[in-house]
């Protein structure tokens, strides 16, 4: 099921979750609204409108993930062996959303700006979700259009956006640990720890290998 928040490189993305996160939100709500206003025996179940501020928010997520896109496609060209990949054998997990992804600190240490856009959309979401229940609920089948969203949060998603597609752009040095998105692409396999002199160098060991148990935990 979260197979839909992993990006090319299977890893967790930041802006799959973003994008997805208000998906679900919009839809719900349209979905909601004209589910109840049907139940009642509105005319026109579908009579009601999406406020610009609210299509304003999905514009930047969609052109925030696209710009993601964009900048993740000519990196993993320009310089595939600094790039961090994840597989099954050196397994994607939701907390790389937080990390760097890119040179010799990829996996460990958290990306700042990843960090803040993470929060504010939490944070957006959630308050926007409550809002929006207490307007329609006060408004029943008088709704006629959903609760708009506050111009000044518009600006404030925008400036988050901008400051984690900023984060992208730096070149970060270093080749990390573990499977990186050039050794994907050639067919590396991991081999175990540590690694054996006669490896050849298309081999790997993973960054973030799969547990498994051994005698005395099983």
């Amino acid at each position: 099921m979260l197979g839909v928040l992993i990006d090319t490189r299977g890893r967790f993305s930041l802006s799959h979750f973003q994008l997805v996160l208000w998906t679900f939100v919009v839809l719900s709500l349209i979905a909601g609204v004209a589910a109840g206003r049907l139940l009642t025996a509105v005319p026109d179940a579908l009579s009601f409108s999406i406020p610009s501020t609210l299509l304003a928010v999905m514009g930047i997520n969609i052109a925030s993930s696209a710009g993601a896109i964009v900048v993740k496609s000519a990196k993993d060209v320009q310089a595939p062996e600094r790039i961090a990949a994840s597989d099954a054998s050196d397994r994607p997990h939701f907390s790389q959303i937080f990390l760097i992804e890119e040179g010799a600190l990829a996996d460990k240490v958290i990306d700042i700006t990843k960090f803040q856009s993470f929060w504010f959309t939490l944070i957006l979401v959630a308050a926007y979700v409550v809002f929006a229940a207490i307007r329609i609920s006060e408004l029943g089948t008088a709704v006629t259009a959903l609760p708009e969203f506050n111009e000044t949060f518009v600006l404030l998603l925008s400036i988050s956006h901008a400051g984690y597609l900023a984060g992208k752009m730096p070149a970060r040095q270093g080749e990390p640990e573990g499977l990186t998105v050039s050794a994907k692409l050639a067919g590396a396999k991991a081999v175990p720890t540590p690694r054996a002199p006669d490896v050849p160098p298309a081999e790997y060991v993973p960054r973030n290998p799969v547990r498994t148990m051994n005698t005395t935990e099983k």
